[in-house]
């Protein structure tokens, strides 16, 4: 019998989704005498494995015994970024994949996730290089998909739309038949109103995989953009039957029976309220979801409000600023229902900071309390101050939480964030964008500060 484990099998398990199975069968297999390159390779898939069962404080423990073990081995670095991206420590994440190209200057894997950090960070411009530069790097197999796909959702979403039709022709030119990037570029054509041709990409992903739900979906969007109600509504229909999980499709599906000949109230509501919930359920416990998940809710909200549905519209937009999924468009229709337009208001920075006895049930295990950074269209400091409390106990209507504003005046250099008064177009007065994320307290972090 072979004393050497079997990799090849358990790397089979991790790609068939049997993570459990594949880290039950590294720790029956480990022994610190094995071949260093088997450890690495061991190490790798457990680190990944324990990822992928959601053991994330033990896949960081690893991944850094691993590195401090094989601090030169790039697989290893690319794993340890792996592990502290998960699990949020973005600047952990950049300087292991930072190490990595110091060692393979010209490794696409390691470009690709450092240029995913940098966008998570916010440094777009770093973040398309990257993307670019791990492009370029072309093996076997041509240009990476990954880094395709991540640079045109980029570009798409900065409105560079023509930038991103091109990246998706050029890669589609070389591999004509891949799924996702077809689905991708139909995206991209629907967006630049070439409507005839974005259907024809959706059509041709469909005759290879005539049940892929995303071309289902955005092909149903696109014949909504041309008028063809009715069969964008049975395509979207299609999306549901071969996903019927998806919050986005269940939302868009909901919102569309609300309104039209073919409304259907009880169906709509139905299918708002199971994206609501799904979203909480499949996506809520991961920050990195956050931009899927405002785009959902928006869309819930958004049917609701235009609705008439204002009580249940204002009861899902509390939800998304619990969550930290709201958006401006949400702020904006709150704001002007609530607080009308003024011909001259200034945009404030506040920075805020909740503190609670008993914590919320949304707010992470062991957390007192959080800060956050809010923009804020007020017309003096002391407005800017009483719309921003409002809107914090709104969203936060717990007994016993105490907020601490700091206003931050025009023209403080001490922030960043930009400031401007708009004295010729009206603008609805109240919080208007989140600056920062909540950075949450944990009472563990106090008692330290308490006894130092």
């Amino acid at each position: 019998m072979s004393t050497l484990p079997p990799l090849d099998t358990i790397n089979t398990l991790l790609d068939q989704g049997a993570a459990d199975s594949a880290v039950r069968l590294l720790r029956s297999w480990w022994e610190p005498e094995l071949p260093p390159e088997r450890r690495i390779r061991m190490y790798c898939m457990w680190i990944r494995g324990l990822c992928e069962t959601g053991d994330l404080t033990h896949a960081v423990t690893l991944a850094k015994r691993a590195a401090s073990e094989f601090p030169r081995e790039c697989d290893i670095l690319i794993a340890l970024g792996n592990a502290l991206d998960i699990v949020g420590d973005l600047a952990g994440a950049r300087k292991a994949f930072e190490d990595a190209l110091n060692l393979e200057p010209t490794g696409a894997l390691q470009r690709y996730n450092l240029g995913a950090v940098h966008e998570r960070i916010g440094d777009e411009d770093k973040a398309e290089a990257c993307y670019r530069q791990a492009g370029r790097a072309t093996g076997e197999g041509g240009p990476m998909l990954e880094a395709t796909a991540a640079l045109g959702a980029l570009l798409r979403r900065q409105g560079r739309l023509r930038e991103a039709e091109a990246i998706y022709e050029s890669y589609l030119t070389e591999d004509p038949v891949n799924v996702e990037l077809l689905v991708e570029h139909g995206i991209c054509l629907s967006d630049l109103e070439s409507y005839p041709e974005a259907i024809a990409r959706f059509n041709t992903c469909l005759v290879l995989d005539p049940e892929h739900p995303g071309a289902l979906y955005n092909k149903a969007i696109t014949l909504h953009r041309m008028g063809r109600f009715s069969d964008a509504l049975d395509t979207l229909e299609a999306a549901r039957r071969v996903d019927p999980d998806n919050p986005l499709t269940l939302a868009v599906l909901g919102s569309w029976l609300l309104v039209g000949p073919n409304a259907d109230l009880d169906a709509g509501l139905r299918m708002l309220y199971r994206a609501l919930e799904l979203l909480e359920q499949l996506f809520g416990h991961d920050p990195g979801n956050g931009p899927y998940c405002s785009v959902v809710i928006e869309e819930i909200f958004e049917a609701l409000w235009q609705s008439h549905r204002r009580i249940e519209g204002r009861d899902v937009a509390r939800i998304a600023g619990q969550r930290e999924w709201i958006t401006p468009h949400i702020l904006n229709c709150l704001n002007e229902a609530d607080h009308g337009r003024s011909a001259r208001v200034t945009a404030f920075t506040v920075v805020a900071q909740a503190r609670a006895p008993e914590r919320p049930d949304y707010w992470p295990e062991d957390t007192e309390g959080y800060t956050t950074g809010l923009s804020v269209l007020a017309r003096d400091e002391n407005e800017a101050r009483e719309l921003t409390l409002q809107y914090l106990r709104t969203i936060d209507p717990a007994p016993g939480v105490e907020f601490k504003l700091e206003i931050v005046s025009p023209g403080d250099e001490r922030h960043n964030q930009p400031h401007e008064a708009m004295s010729n177009q009206p603008r609805a007065r109240g919080v208007a964008r989140v600056l920062a994320h909540r950075s949450y307290t944990f009472r563990s972090q106090a008692s330290q500060r308490g006894g130092g």
